[in-house]
């Protein structure tokens, strides 16, 4: 698999959405959460291509998953129209470039940049101004049915809780939810922990929904550190080092300028490589290591939002627990 590393993190993940895919509930939705550059595209272009299986049992005319991208397309805020719009080409014009093996296709975002293109021809142009939102809707609606789609992958979901003042992204989200349970198809949500708007307080969406975490790799947890150490050993093996040896002295280094996440880590080592460039060197030193570590603003930001995943990601502990309980009992004497 090109640019991807099928490491102990992405595999859970992965199976973790496939079990959940298993489990045929009307209208279920499946919210896949983890940090950005985490890996969830790739485990979605993994996952639609074993969940479709071989296209000889899909029946003439039949998609049984499809893949759209909920991107902020009017003033930086989520517009439902602009979302339909895309469903509608992706059910009008199929793009099965999914299928492909991954090691032959540059980018698992590769279809959501062809739509991205194709809505930008004057048809589409045109049909977005001339059709209302109601009327793509209504044909979704027939065609997700006639396609035979059993699942529909969103990704950058997150998106969705770009709103206008006084909007709550929860009407998106249950919007969503109406839809795939007239149709009977599973929703699967991909997003960073923000998304979590979609489904906090809402006792509608969480009946109907699962939660699939793609974790990052925490360096206070023995097994973590160890499997991130091997990550990073397997990424740092596309390199020339100075040394073998930097790689596990710069393990500190990384861990802080990645939080554990797969795409950042990849990026910490680049950027050392493009250091080791520009000075016209023949491998990394130390210096490029150290080089290429992010802004301490940068550093701040990104594990703050490691902060906000793991905050999701953990069970509530005891201390928590015994305080909802005795709140919902009215006094720590469970009198009321």
């Amino acid at each position: 698999m090109k640019g991807i590393v099928k490491h102990p993190s992405f595999e859970r993940g992965r199976m973790a959405l496939l079990r959940a895919l298993d489990t045929r509930m009307r209208g279920q939705i499946i919210f896949v959460t983890g940090l950005s550059g985490v890996g969830k595209s790739e485990i979605r272009y993994d996952v639609m291509r074993s969940f479709a299986g071989g296209r000889n049992a899909w029946g003439v005319g039949k998609v049984p998953v499809i893949a759209v991208r909920a991107t902020p397309s009017s003033r930086s805020t989520f517009n439902s129209k602009e979302f339909m719009l895309r469903l509608y080409l992706s059910l009008f014009e199929p793009d099965l470039s999914w299928m492909k093996v991954r090691d032959v296709v540059t980018t698992s975002d590769e279809p959501h940049l062809r739509m991205d293109e194709r809505l930008k021809s004057p048809f589409w142009m045109d049909f977005r101004s001339f059709r209302t939102e109601h009327s793509m809707r209504t044909y979704v609606e027939r065609m997700l049915v006639a396609r035979g789609v059993r699942a529909l992958f969103v990704d950058e979901a997150s998106s969705m809780t770009f709103i206008q003042e006084r909007k709550n992204p929860v009407d998106h989200m249950i919007n969503c939810m109406c839809l795939a349970e007239e149709v009977d198809l599973t929703l699967v949500m991909f997003g960073v922990p923000r998304m979590a708007a979609l489904w906090e307080g809402n006792a509608e969406i969480l009946r109907r929904s699962r939660f699939v975490f793609v974790d990052r790799y925490r360096y206070d947890r023995p097994e973590d550190r160890s499997n991130f150490q091997r990550l990073a050993v397997t990424i740092a093996g596309g390199y020339k080092f100075h040394r073998a040896s930097l790689v596990n002295w710069s393990l500190d280094l990384a861990y802080a300028s990645s939080a554990g996440v797969f795409g950042e880590l990849q990026a910490f080592y680049r950027r050392a490589d493009d250091l080791r460039c520009i000075d016209e060197c023949e491998s990394i030193q130390k210096r490029h290591i150290e080089g290429a570590l992010s802004s301490e603003s940068t550093l701040l930001t990104l594990h703050a939002e490691a902060a906000q995943y793991d905050s999701l990601r953990d069970p509530a502990s005891p201390e928590v627990v015994g305080r909802v309980l005795r709140s919902s009992s009215g006094g720590s004497d469970g009198r009321r």
